[in-house]
């Protein structure tokens, strides 16, 4: 059995970085963003995986973490930015390399905080999936 957590971040990061609504408001999709990397910006962050295999079928089930920063003042642009995120990976089911399918995928948690500077809002979505091979 091999994973689609490679398959399923590339997939992420493809439609996150070309949905035309989301890309007019952001700097870049990172995997692991530059040190003085302008906001508003994505990062593609923690993943978990447990078996979801059949007797037939081998599957995961993927929860993957993104991240979004903002310094804009209140919380209006990371909660536009987290909507954005969302209605690109929901709009249409992700396609996935390597023979992988994409079963499921559904809103785990959304969430906003401040970051420690005082000044960075920080947008958490957290999106389930479910991928067979």
């Amino acid at each position: 059995m091999r994973s689609s957590l490679w398959p399923l971040q590339k997939a992420i990061y493809e439609r996150l970085s070309g949905y035309d609504p989301l890309i007019q408001r952001i700097t870049g999709v990172f995997d692991d963003a530059p040190r003085e990397q302008e906001v508003p910006y994505i990062t593609i962050g923690e993943v978990t995986a447990t078996d979801w295999g059949t007797k037939v079928n081998d599957g995961e089930d993927i929860t993957i973490t993104l991240h979004c920063w903002s310094e804009y003042p209140g919380q209006k642009e990371v909660k536009e930015i987290l909507s954005l995120m969302l209605e690109a990976l929901s709009s249409e089911p992700l396609s996935l390399e390597g023979g992988f399918s994409l079963d499921f995928g559904r809103l785990d948690m959304l969430e906003v905080i401040d970051d420690p500077d005082g000044v960075t809002k920080h947008g958490i979505l957290r999106v389930r999936f479910l991928i067979s091979r």
